[in-house]
This record gives C-alpha cells, sequence and structure tokens, in this order.
C-alpha cells in the first residue's frame, strides 16, 4: 500500500489544509448542484429524511420544537424542508456559494430561513435552539478535537429537553466498499440529470489508513449544462468512524440520551445492514 504521505495536494488532519479542500469542492460546485435541485424536481431522499428529522423531534424532544439549527446546511434542502411545515430555521455553512444556493432555495420555495457563513467547530449560541442538525458532517471534520468543538457548541446550542441529530455512513459497508474499490483500482460512478444539466460524478479511492480509519478519494465531477463542460478534480478525505467512536463523542460532549437508527428508518429491524447510522440525542 502506498503511504498517505506520498500523495501531494491530499487534504492531511491539519484543521486549515481541510477547511480550504472543502471550501474549494463546494465553491466550484454549489451553483450546478442547485441548479439540478431546481429541475430534478423531488428526489427520494429529502422528503424520507424531513419525515425521520418531525420523527426524531416528536418522538425524543420533551420540549416543542420549534426553532432549528442546522450546521453544514449545504444548500439547504433540509432547513427549507422544515420551514415548509412551519418550523423557524437557522442554517450555517462554511462555503459562502453553498449559503447563496439554501438563500435561493428558500425564495423559491417562499420561505423564510435564517443563513449565515460559518465552520460547523465555531457553533456559538446560548440555548437558543430546540433542535440541531448535523447532517453528512462529522466524518468530514479533520480530527477528534474538530468532533469534539462542534459537538460541545451544538450542546450549549441547545434548550433544555431538545435534541441533536447526526449521521455517518457505516464504515462496515460503504467504508468496507471503498477499500475493496482502493485493493481493485475500481472506479465509483454515479450520475445525476435533469433537463439542461448532467452531472457525473467519478470516485476512486486513491489510499486508506487502516489504522486510523481514514480514506483519500480521488473525485472527478463532470459538469454539462448551459454553459459548457466543465471537469473538477479533486482530493477528498474521509474519516471511517463507527457508531462506538460517535457514541463516545456524544458522551464526551454531556450527552447521555443516545439512540441509533439505520438507514433513516422509524422502525427498528433486527441486524440492519446499514448504509447510514442517524444519531438523536436529547440534551
Amino acid at each position: 500500500m502506498n503511504s498517505p504521505t506520498s500523495f501531494s495536494g491530499l487534504p492531511r488532519s491539519g484543521r486549515e489544509e481541510v477547511l480550504n479542500w472543502s471550501r474549494a469542492y463546494y465553491a466550484r460546485r454549489a451553483s450546478y448542484y442547485d441548479l439540478l435541485a431546481q429541475r430534478i424536481g423531488r428526489d427520494r431522499e429529502t422528503p424520507r429524511e424531513l419525515e425521520f428529522l418531525e420523527f426524531a423531534f416528536q418522538t425524543h424532544a420533551t420540549r416543542k420544537v420549534r426553532e432549528v439549527l442546522g450546521i453544514a446546511c449545504g444548500g439547504g434542502r433540509h432547513l427549507v424542508g422544515l420551514a415548509q411545515r412551519g418550523y423557524r430555521c437557522t442554517g450555517r455553512d462554511l462555503t459562502p456559494e453553498r449559503i447563496e444556493a439554501a438563500k435561493g432555495r428558500a425564495a423559491r420555495t417562499r420561505v423564510s430561513v435564517n443563513l449565515e457563513v460559518g465552520e460547523a467547530t465555531k457553533v456559538d449560541y446560548h440555548e437558543a435552539f430546540d433542535a440541531v442538525l448535523g447532517l453528512y458532517i462529522l466524518f468530514l471534520l479533520p480530527d477528534d478535537d474538530a468532533v469534539k468543538r462542534c459537538l460541545n457548541g451544538v450542546r450549549k446550542s441547545l434548550r433544555s429537553g431538545g435534541v441533536f441529530v447526526c449521521n455517518i455512513y457505516n464504515p462496515f459497508t460503504l467504508g468496507k466498499t471503498w477499500v475493496v474499490d482502493a485493493m481493485r483500482n475500481r472506479d465509483s460512478v454515479e450520475e445525476q440529470k435533469a433537463p439542461g444539466i448532467r452531472i457525473t460524478e467519478v470516485q476512486r479511492t486513491h489510499d486508506y489508513d487502516p489504522v486510523r480509519g481514514v480514506v483519500w478519494v480521488d473525485e472527478t465531477t463532470v459538469v454539462e449544462a448551459h454553459d459548457g463542460r466543465h471537469v473538477f478534480r479533486d482530493k477528498g478525505r474521509a474519516r471511517l468512524l463507527t457508531y462506538w467512536d460517535v457514541e463516545h463523542y456524544l458522551k464526551s460532549a454531556g450527552f447521555d440520551e443516545i439512540e441509533c437508527y439505520p438507514d433513516w428508518k422509524v422502525k427498528r429491524v433486527k441486524k440492519p445492514k446499514a448504509e447510514q447510522l442517524v444519531f438523536v440525542v436529547r440534551r
């Protein structure tokens, strides 16, 4: 296996390097994914995830959930969806271009969402929210310290009886696929299209560290849109966090009411072969 240090340009565990990679990655793609979202219509994932979030609010919170914060909110699909259901939502994201996309989504659906640029590790509210969402973010944070700072900020931002919802990809399903792809030098290809736009993502696992549970991925995104054909190439990094990792982080932040659900399913299943693990915790 090649040493991870042999690949120039890969985001290492250094905080600024990972942040800079994340900003650049999403800044170049944000407008195209926003255009795709406008033209593709209703996707399958968002309605299911919104139903789960309302289930979590109603089942696990011991207070009425009215005000919701989304950290790393991206293009705002969850917050705008919740705002349409009557929640007062605030979102923050590292990338200004994604915040602009979220503002556009909110305007198109005629809802009000407070949106601001900010890091997930610098959440600084004081018991201002009944629920906080940290979706698709924990495994992208560079190290344990970043995760701890993120979760400490989340807990401080929650009112007593409020809930935090976060998720990870299951390292024993998707993570296993990444490792097998690396060993076989195999690409993963996903295509999304709508009238006037096609986005093709090609991922290849560049390397992995089986001790630290880190994978490095080469990602090529090909965009065919109204302004021509664009090819974006980046090298990404993700941590293969386990259930026990996340439970430890949550308990260290002071959460003790922890529930975990497979793949956004509200009903328990025996021996779930989940691609995602969704955690719901109460303050």
